[in-house]
């Protein structure tokens, strides 16, 4: 049996068994809540597997995704049977995992189970269809293919220069007024427990990460496809800015998302990638920093400093505790609590309700005083954990999963798992040249493969629009600093051989 026997018999089976489960779910029979925590772990560990010995390290589009689904959707369910307690809000919202929460979490599992499935099962499909890069996702040389002539872009290495650092002053000013306007660094770190409140007309503000990551990546590839120095001057004040605005955005979301993500993924396209023990080093260092900063500049605020005093007398225990239970990793209970919903017949389908909110994020509250609070996290708190929702409009996270099923049921959780899968798949390491690819074709996937982790685990009101907005920004910034060519044809009308789509002007 060749090798493409066995992934369709696979992926066969596992379609069979996820049609089963469903139909099972579907008349409300009861499924094995271990059982179905066992079926999911087995399907991403099976994914990273394959993403590790194909690409020598995990940091791809399935492989963090697989990474978010096991945090997520398998430590979070096993912790939860563990010590019996759920809680999607606060802690005071927690309550005992009764048989009845059982068997909604079990449902909420089959669900899981069909959004990662279909997910993979688009994402590998279109992979089929085009090659994907080999040792190291290093993009590997192909020959030059004979073509009608092509339009081509010159890229201005200055204009990149001032782009990197006029983004990064930009942020700068805006950390200034942010925590200027709040009192001083003691007073704005402490109001970043209640975010929603606290920024409340100058969220965007918290965002100046993004344009700096932005001009980062594009400058370093620039730079590195030019042949000079990638990490010049500018380059290093904005890895800088962009360090202290990450730090300053008060979660551990823009931290890894925003900032470190971005730059290992750089330097994973980059001639020396790190190697997947680097990566497991590195990895384990910034989970114990993130979620130590989790805890200092938020959780101890909300607790009045207990989870502070416990991480002084046992680190290791409290971050522990931290990884699987902090408040960023609770998407699985809102799950299970509106599968408990659906089963009290305490539940009417959105029918596309929050997801057609997602357009007024782009819009600021002081032009549209009215505009939405939210998507699918803000109707999900606001109904169903209305204590933790409260005045200050404190949300929890639904997930992609609970917004798929909240809108259109099992046929709208596949139809999210598809989606995603097909922008996924755009993102994975390809095996065209990277001299042949434009310069805007290798930044995206640089920074919108970290984003992937907040649209599996938020709504597409926060996650789908900071990914349109991303790539926004990344195409206006590319045509900003770029002019449009047409290479000459040569005498016999072909176009001359050209050894990249960008051209270089210093």
């Amino acid at each position: 049996m060749n090798r493409q026997s066995v992934v369709a018999l696979g992926l066969g089976s596992a379609t069979a068994i996820v049609a089963s489960l469903v139909i099972v779910s579907l008349l409300d029979q009861a499924v094995s809540y271990p059982a179905m925590i066992a079926v999911l772990a087995l399907l991403l560990i099976g994914v990273l597997v394959r993403e590790v010995h194909v690409h020598r390290h995990p940091l791809t589009p399935a492989g963090i995704v697989a990474a978010t689904g096991l945090l997520l959707f398998v430590l979070r369910p096993l912790t939860i049977l563990t010590n019996r307690v759920t809680s999607p809000g606060a802690i005071a919202d927690s309550r005992f995992f009764s048989p009845t929460l059982v068997l909604a979490g079990s449902a909420a599992l089959v669900q899981c189970l069909v959004f990662f499935l279909v997910f993979f099962l688009v994402y590998y499909a279109l992979a089929a269809r085009r090659p994907e890069t080999g040792e190291a996702g290093l993009l590997q040389d192909g020959p030059t293919i004979p073509g009608p002539i092509r339009q081509r872009r010159v890229v201005s290495t200055a204009g990149l220069r001032y782009l990197a650092l006029g983004a990064s002053a930009v942020a700068a000013g805006g950390i200034g007024y942010l925590v200027l306007s709040s009192g001083g660094p003691a007073a704005y770190f402490a109001g970043l427990a209640v975010r929603s409140e606290f920024l409340s007309g100058r969220a965007f503000l918290a965002l100046a990460y993004v344009p700096v990551q932005i001009g980062l990546v594009l400058n370093v590839l620039h730079r590195r496809r030019a042949g000079v120095r990638p990490w010049d001057w500018a380059n290093i004040v904005a890895l800088t800015v962009l360090v202290v605005a990450g730090l300053t955005a008060g979660g551990r979301g823009p931290l890894v998302i925003g900032v470190v993500l971005p730059l290992v993924l750089l330097k994973q396209v980059g001639p020396k990638p790190f190697r997947l023990r680097g990566i497991a080093v590195m990895g384990t260092g910034l989970l114990v920093v993130a979620l130590t900063y989790s805890i200092v500049v938020r959780t101890s605020n909300f607790d009045q400093g207990r989870s502070l005093a416990e991480l002084r007398t046992d680190p290791a225990a409290v971050l522990l505790s931290q990884l699987t239970s902090g408040a960023e990793t609770r998407p699985f209970d809102s799950l299970v609590r509106l599968n408990e919903a659906a089963a009290e017949d305490d539940f009417e389908l959105q029918r596309g309700a929050t997801y057609a909110a997602v357009p007024a994020w782009f819009v600021p509250r002081a032009l549209w005083a009215d505009k939405p609070n939210g998507g699918g996290n803000t109707w999900f708190t606001r109904e169903y954990v209305p204590r933790f929702y409260g005045t200050a409009r404190i949300e929890t996270s639904l997930s992609a999963v609970g917004e798929g099923y909240a809108n259109f049921g099992y046929g709208g959780v596949a139809v999210a798992g598809a989606a995603f899968g097909a922008l996924a798949s755009a993102l994975r390491p390809r095996r065209r040249s990277g001299a042949d690819r434009s310069l805007l074709a290798a930044a995206l996937p640089v920074v919108l493969t970290p984003l992937l982790f907040s649209l599996v685990r938020g709504d597409l009101y926060q996650g789908g629009s900071l990914t349109i907005a991303t790539v926004i920004l990344t195409t206006g910034a590319y045509l900003l600093v770029s002019t449009s060519t047409s290479p000459s044809a040569t005498r016999d009308g072909t176009a001359p051989p050209a050894p990249r789509r960008d051209t270089v002007l210093r």
